[in-house]
């Protein structure tokens, strides 16, 4: 058996591959430089590589692993096949100059019969891990919101009362402590009871969340906590508005830019909701799992990875396993959004916020979807960060008082707006 390049590069040919004969990618620059079998692979800019290389036998039969050194008694000469992929922070594409790359896989063995069996299947590996976005039933939907519908219609029974905390108030200057009595005076009660968030269920005020109003003493730094008047749930369902200390910038409940829930009523829903005459059409491409499509019409751009992940395509190679649990979520946050509205949320040079977390990784690399600006336009981007800054749900999150009045389930006339 022959154990060359020559030897890969026919195998290859023989089961209708189109090996490319050109140096191969070095995972460092004092690698020494070999020429690979270079087949192209699914993807933005994917190869697979096959090399002849040093290996030796794994722990269970028939597996071979990498040489880390030589000498190495145990050590043949066979194949490597590695699986490359280019990365937004690629310098240049793999297959020019001189590339330095991590494979994102790789097969090792004795065989060329095998490394072709191996790059067979990685050839559709985008067809293999790709998922079809799901979607919330239609029926569970519905239920939802009329549980939601009828939490709101029967808001007025929800006790809402005032409670500060001596501590925080004896900090407050003068001035502050003026705003913050002026603040309380002007409560829009009727708003805070039916916009206040609900649980999973639709029909629960949620029990943990804690909605920001107005921030009245700024932190010491950007990220750092300042103290907020925030309205949460009380033991026996009550609701409670008091100060508390809180970083603002990590609150994915936060009010304050939007004074027609809490303070100032709107004197329409086009005031809540957003003057969009397209904003049907949007939410029906959402809820049928077509969020590109919804983007598109609202004229917000993406990246390559945010449109793989609405659309069900790994994200690359190396995350793959994670597809399912991306896509999912990533399609059920963008079925309550409200995509025609997120350009008057971002402002041009600011920092992109998440929407949400993805789920996957620690702390320091979760993934999730930001919202940011790009070329004057509304920008949606997938990302591995640990940053804590988030864009409030009300800013990119579709007030289902919408939902609600397009199914009949409560009329404007019942929404609390300024009579």
């Amino acid at each position: 058996m022959e154990t060359s390049l020559t030897a890969a590069v026919d195998a290859l040919r023989r089961s209708g591959l189109e090996p490319v004969v050109r140096q191969a990618p070095r995972q460092w620059s004092a690698s020494p430089v070999e020429p690979g079998a270079w087949v192209r692979m699914p993807g933005e800019e994917a190869y697979a590589v096959v090399t002849v290389a040093d290996i030796r036998p794994g722990e269970r039969v028939g597996d071979w692993e990498q040489v880390d050194a030589l000498p190495d008694p145990a050590a043949v000469l066979g194949f490597t096949a590695a699986f490359y992929e280019r990365r937004q922070s690629d310098a240049q594409p793999l297959e020019h100059g001189d590339p330095l790359a991590v494979p994102s896989g790789q097969f090792h063995s004795v065989f060329p019969e095998d490394v072709v069996a191996a790059v067979e299947e990685w050839a559709q590996w985008e067809a293999t891990w790709a998922v079809v976005p799901a979607l919330e039933p239609e029926g569970r939907r519905r239920a939802r919101l009329q549980r939601l519908a009828t939490s709101k219609l029967t808001s007025d029974r929800v006790p809402v009362d005032v409670a500060l905390d001596p501590a925080l108030l004896s900090v407050l200057s003068e001035r502050q402590l003026e705003d913050l009595d002026e603040t309380v005076a002007g409560l829009f009660l009727p708003g805070i009871r039916w916009w206040f968030p609900r649980d999973r269920t639709g029909g629960r005020l949620a029990g943990r969340v804690q909605v920001l109003l107005r921030e009245i003493v700024p932190p010491a730094k950007p990220a750092g906590k300042g103290i907020w008047l925030a309205v949460g749930v009380v033991p026996g369902g009550g609701l409670r508005a008091g100060l508390t200390r809180v970083a603002g910038a990590a609150a994915h409940h936060r009010w304050d830019r939007m004074p027609q829930y809490w303070q100032s009523p709107a004197t329409g829903v086009d005031e809540l909701w957003g003057d969009a005459p397209n904003a049907g059409a949007v939410v029906d491409a959402l809820l049928a799992g077509h969020a590109m499509d919804a983007l598109d019409m609202c004229g917000v751009t993406t990246d390559r990875a945010t449109a793989r992940v609405l659309r069900g395509l790994p994200e690359s190679f190396r995350l793959r396993e994670w597809t399912d649990k991306w896509t999912t979520n990533a399609t059920a946050l963008m079925a309550d959004a409200a995509p025609w509205r997120w350009a008057g949320s971002v402002v041009d040079g600011q920092r992109p916020r998440r929407l949400e977390t993805l789920g996957g990784f620690g702390a320091s690399r979760r993934p999730g979807l930001f919202l940011g600006s790009a070329s004057g336009a509304a920008h949606l981007t997938f990302a591995q960060s640990g940053s804590p800054l988030v864009a409030p749900r009300v800013e990119w999150e579709r007030d289902l008082d919408f939902d609600l009045v397009r199914l009949g389930l409560v009329t404007p006339g019942q929404i609390p707006l300024r009579r």
